[in-house]
């Protein structure tokens, strides 16, 4: 929980998310070995795409602040990667809706 929270306050003051998006940490996982560390992140906005790109280039610069930050050695490396989860859940919301509406629920 300490990395996820560490990674968020570092995404929050140091990266630059466009303007009319959100981001939003939901999971960390660390594997096994300690050697990697996958950040999933849920997206919503204008353009989430432009977000994960713009955290993907600044991904150096994230591991280096998160290097400097965490009492452990050695500090995972990062990689991002979207929840499919989230989309998945839209997905079938905007399902159930159109169901209503059709009046077949």
């Amino acid at each position: 929980m300490l990395f996820q929270e560490e990674i968020s306050k570092i995404l929050d003051r140091d990266i630059e998310i466009p303007e009319g998006n959100m981001l939003t940490i939901t999971r960390v996982s660390i594997s096994p070995d300690g050697h990697y560390a996958d950040v999933l992140v849920s997206l919503l906005g204008k353009n989430p795409k432009e977000t994960l790109e713009n955290i993907t280039k600044n991904v150096y610069a994230i591991q280096q602040i998160l290097n400097r930050k965490m009492p452990i050695r050695p500090v995972p490396k990062i990689r991002f990667m979207l929840d499919g989860g989230e989309f998945e859940r839209e997905k079938v919301e905007k399902s159930l809706v159109k169901l209503k509406q059709k009046g077949e629920i």
